[in-house]
């Protein structure tokens, strides 16, 4: 499951750039996303309206707000139909599934932003 995470993650930002409607609200945004599935990490920038995909090289990668999931509970997420458990970060966290972390300023900012760019791999084969 962790090879598939990696590609799901890895998938973001093109499926972000197809999205004129998720570019043009992401024109002013600046966030760092830490994604975590078990041994998987991986910081998603965005940066007004572009978003790159970064490994995480050491412990003083930056980044504003980490996201913290098994991986089982990032494929429920990305399910085409997900339970009310892993419908987005914020049900997941709780129900214990994820745990959100860091600075909720830009996190609060940005939030559905944000709840749809890591949502982009649902139902997506």
């Amino acid at each position: 499951m962790g090879s598939g995470i990696a590609e799901s993650f890895a998938r973001i930002p093109a499926l972000f750039a197809a999205s004129e409607a998720l570019v043009r609200g992401a024109a002013r945004a600046r966030i760092t996303l830490l994604l975590e599935a078990g041994e998987e990490c991986k910081r998603l920038r965005l940066d007004c309206g572009t978003l790159q995909i970064q490994d995480t090289s050491g412990p003083m990668d930056g980044w504003d707000v980490a996201l913290r999931a098994a991986p089982d509970a990032w494929a429920d997420h990305w399910s085409l139909f997900p339970r009310p458990d892993a419908n987005d970060i914020f049900g997941m966290a709780r129900h214990g599934r994820m745990r959100i972390e860091g600075n909720f300023l830009p996190l609060m900012r940005h939030l559905q932003l944000v709840k749809d760019i890591v949502a982009l791999p649902r139902g997506a084969s």
